[in-house]
């Protein structure tokens, strides 16, 4: 019988511990050959911040530690995942036991990062239709109303994976989760832990339960399951669907050629990667001082350019003139659909209330990526004005479409259409 793999022997970790273990031996040479320091004077810098990336490598056991830990729990281990909560969780366990790591995984599913995971909701068409009916299953977690947003989370993983995977749903026998190189869908991953949340229960409980078991709950057998620790357990396979689903979007369901990393695109990718982390650390939402032309109406080209309350009034602006391209181009939109299509869907959402004329009112920079822009939209019904306040989220965005620090070059900010929900899905004003 074959030994089952690990996380870890995934093509992207198993080829950074061969270069580092490659840089490794190259250390050693140098070390044993005395002269290469004086051909070589700058080497020894390197290999000073290689000990730091090699320690940092460490990140990439974490995974299989955690899902050794906590699979059985009812947790795994997916890309997404805060690592820092990954490794504290790993800490806690072996420290102080089990009740106690699970007591502090189910408090890290708080509203910041409910908020993110649902925000890369709008990444894939499938997750996107679902925007509106998880928001409310995150309004009834924070309340306490585990008995109203667990079922409702059951049910969006069963739809969301048989829309993704074209076959079947979360809960079925035959679902498969598993992906290439993809730490969710891993086979000690989302396939295990579905066969977790489906196990019979066929008797009725009315003693607490832990896990999410799906049969029990939906179908009235465990009287007891709405608490903290079995709601934020199905946060936490939902973003790990997620996970899954964005591997499927890259092609990983089957491997992929194998592409060699040089060492000049790891050290750029590391670079990259601490120049990013320094500038979250670095971001600060701006005061009222930063923002002293707001509220604002008018001549858009005399806002900022390049912040999100310019992208914001310049969207309206679109939005009161019909050009329903350029809403759609707006959009936090990602698809293969064709760019004429997605202008005819902006015309579908946008075009049966539009609005006359708008007012900026101010903006809540809730992260490095994400600002909520508030802004009066002005409509005309029955030859009456008639005035509605909207919270509009925007993200930042690089170059492939990942949210990004603001002051990345070259991104742009990129409207959520489900900011304006109420007005372009009612039936009326």
């Amino acid at each position: 019988m074959s030994k089952p793999k690990k996380i870890i022997d995934n093509p992207t970790s198993a080829e950074m511990l061969k270069q580092l273990e490659a840089f490794d031996s190259l250390e050693s040479l140098y070390k044993a050959f005395p002269f290469a320091r004086k051909l070589f004077p700058k080497m020894e810098d390197a290999f000073n911040e290689f000990k730091n990336i090699k320690k940092q490598a460490e990140i990439l056991k974490a995974p299989d530690q955690f899902n050794e830990r906590f699979t059985d729990l009812g947790w795994i281990a997916y890309e997404s995942m805060n690592t820092d909560v990954m490794q504290k969780a790993i800490n806690i366990h072996d420290a102080e036991g089990k009740e106690a790591a699970e007591k502090f995984l189910a408090d890290s599913y708080d509203e910041k990062t409910l908020k993110w995971g649902i925000l890369r909701f709008n990444g894939n068409r499938d997750f996107r239709k679902r925007v509106r009916l998880a928001e409310l299953a995150e309004e009834d977690y924070l309340a306490g109303r585990y008995h109203a947003c667990i079922p409702l989370l059951l049910s969006l993983l069963d739809g969301l994976v048989n829309d993704v995977s074209k076959h079947v749903g979360f809960f079925a026998e035959n679902v498969d989760l598993t992906a290439w190189d993809c730490i969710a869908a891993h086979e000690s991953g989302l396939q295990t832990l579905a066969s977790i949340f489906t196990k019979g229960r066929n008797k009725t409980n009315e003693e607490a339960i832990s896990i999410p078991y799906r049969n029990g709950i939906l179908h009235g057998r465990e009287l007891a399951f709405d608490n903290k620790l079995v709601a934020a357990k199905c946060w936490a396979a939902l973003f790990a669907v997620r996970d899954w689903a964005g591997a499927l979007d890259d092609g990983k369901k089957e491997p992929k050629p194998k592409e060699e990393v040089t060492w000049k695109q790891l050290f750029k990718q590391i670079s990259e990667t601490n120049l990013m982390k320094k500038s979250i650390e670095e971001w600060k939402p701006r005061i009222s001082e930063d923002i002293p032309y707001l509220p604002f109406e008018g001549d858009i080209s005399s806002l900022p350019e390049n912040t999100p309350e310019h992208a914001v009034a310049d969207f309206l602006d679109h939005w009161c003139n019909k050009r329903f391209g350029l809403i759609a181009d707006a959009l936090l939109y990602f698809t293969d659909t064709p760019k004429g299509k997605k202008a005819g869907m902006a015309r579908q959402d946008f075009g049966k209330h539009v609005p006359v004329s708008f007012k900026v009112l101010g903006v809540d920079d809730q992260a490095a990526a994400v600002t909520q822009v508030i802004a009066e939209l002005c409509f005309e019904v029955d030859g009456q004005k008639k005035f509605k306040e909207v919270s509009v989220r925007v993200i930042y965005q690089d170059l492939e479409n990942n949210p990004s620090v603001w002051s990345t070059p070259g991104g742009h900010w990129r409207i959520v259409q489900n900011s304006f929900s109420d007005i372009i899905y009612g039936l009326a004003l």
